[in-house]
């Protein structure tokens, strides 16, 4: 089985934007996903701290409201190299589990 298939979604999701913060992160996972990948926000904010350890997110501080500072998410050179692995590895996988399906008979 594959682990992280949260870290690669977040990945994927930033590759193709500026920046995000942690709340539009989880939105747009459960929303694209049609709510089938729906994280909540104590999985995702240890996951983008842990993510940007590894140096494959950095973050900066957005000032909101007078009082109000946020951290949003861009993805660097060095998730993207990751994101490229996950995704080779999740195509060997799902190729995987599509040929053993495809065996079974269907309803």
């Amino acid at each position: 089985m594959i682990k992280g298939h949260t870290e690669m979604l977040i990945l994927a999701l930033l590759q193709n934007t500026t920046s995000m913060h942690g709340y539009l992160i989880r939105q747009e996972l459960t929303d694209r996903s049609n709510q089938i990948v729906h994280p909540s926000l104590g999985r995702i904010y240890p996951l983008l701290a842990q993510m940007q350890k590894k140096s494959w997110l950095k973050s900066r501080p957005e000032t909101v409201c007078e009082n109000r500072v946020r951290n949003t998410y861009s993805i660097t050179p060095t998730g993207r190299a990751e994101l490229n692995v996950r995704i080779k590895k999740w195509e060997l996988f799902s190729a995987g589990i599509n040929r053993i399906l495809s065996s079974c008979p269907t309803k």
